[in-house]
């Protein structure tokens, strides 16, 4: 990475990290678990069928900026 950052002059105020991730809105903990009584191996994970799935993306340079994050909501009309 250095060798690519001196071969193009690239400032370090041009250097920028992202980082993306998903969640389910109305969902607060990070799972929800059904488990019978003569099911004691594994219990079954299950995920409400009507939570919609939202994205946020964050940016930081390596100067300490950051830019603002992005939400991503499903869209009704593509």
């Amino acid at each position: 990475m250095e060798n690519t950052i001196a071969k193009y002059s690239i400032l370090a105020e041009d250097i920028y990290n992202f980082d993306e991730t998903g969640f389910q809105m109305g969902v607060i903990s990070t799972a929800k678990v059904v488990s019978g009584a003569k099911r004691s191996n594994r219990p079954v994970a299950i995920q409400p069928g009507n939570r919609e799935w939202v994205i946020a993306i964050d940016c930081i340079s390596s100067a300490g900026w950051s830019l603002p994050p992005v939400i991503i909501f499903e869209g009704k009309v593509h």
